[in-house]
């Protein structure tokens, strides 16, 4: 076989066990960050009999398939959401390293991959980003404000691993050596214009969606109030993905964003935005991808 399909099966592999393992942090986020707790210390425990965790009952998917589902102290079934999070948080860690084959970090030579791996890394954190605003909406039927700055942090650092293989002769790597990307200036302003592009699309569908969704009279109710805060803050995390992921990714996700608004309206239905968001931002994604293929 190929070395360099070899090399490849290999990474994609390794890069759905990572997957998981971060999957079952993302558990943790999941729970904690609405309650205020902090997500990095503390150790896991049943949430019925209280018994702290070991390391054979947090292995992620297969302690809860060895357990058959169940806490190994109180027998008490445990919730099939933490395989299901850590099998799609893998599975989407696959996908994305099957896209993105080029920027694993290139044992012969480190220097000239290592931004573009680290740019993989942010968009490996993109994706839990998105998860954890997903399932925390569908709990709690609304986000949080700070959820978007993180996926915005995370971008800013996209863009810095994007820009400092310009910066730096030792460290060349895919980017530098296309022609057409040779400059920097002209490379940043770009993928500048694609974020204000992907972030207008957002801000019309937002903006469609408040039209057909409210009567004239209700507009500045969109506005203030603790009512409609769940609206708001999903409509500021739709932007802000949609400014991360590309034009046709964006237009596609924000379409999918759109209908969901429209279908779901001003009710406890708003819960399941953060799902229609995910979902549009992967098949855009995907979609961008397998174009990119052909």
């Amino acid at each position: 076989m190929n070395p360099d399909v070899v090399l490849a099966i290999i990474n994609i592999v390794m890069a759905g066990m990572f997957g998981a393992v971060i999957g079952s942090f993302t558990n943790v986020c999941i729970y904690r960050i609405p309650e205020h707790r902090t997500v990095v210390k503390g150790h896991s425990m049943c949430m019925t009999c209280g018994h702290e965790l070991g390391a054979l009952d947090l292995v992620p998917i297969f302690s809860w398939l060895c357990l058959g589902g169940k806490c190994r102290y109180c027998k008490t079934p445990i919730s099939s959401r933490y395989i299901k999070i850590e099998s799609l948080t893998a599975l989407m860690y696959m996908l994305m390293a099957a896209t993105h084959l080029d920027m694993f970090l290139d044992p012969v030579d480190p220097k000239a991959t290592i931004f573009v791996f680290l740019e993989l890394c942010a968009l490996f954190i993109m994706i839990n980003i998105v998860i954890v605003e997903m399932m925390i909406m569908k709990d709690t039927g609304s986000s949080m404000y700070r959820l978007s700055l993180a996926l915005g942090i995370d971008f800013l650092v996209q863009l810095i691993a994007r820009a400092l293989p310009f910066l730096f002769d030792g460290f060349k790597s895919t980017y530098t050596e296309n022609p057409v990307r040779s400059d920097l200036a002209n490379y940043l302003g770009d993928w500048v214009t694609e974020i204000l592009i992907g972030a207008v699309i957002a801000v019309v569908a937002c903006g469609l969606a408040i039209l057909f969704t409210s009567k004239p009279k209700q507009l500045p109710q969109y506005f203030k109030g603790e009512k409609l805060r769940a609206l708001r803050t999903s409509d500021l995390f739709a932007i802000v993905v949609c400014a991360s992921i590309g034009i046709l990714p964006a237009a596609i996700c924000a379409g999918v964003y759109l209908i969901a608004r429209i279908a779901i309206g001003t009710g406890k239905k708003v819960k399941y935005l953060g799902i229609a968001l995910a979902a549009g931002a992967a098949v855009g994604y995907l979609a961008n991808a397998a174009i990119a293929l052909i």
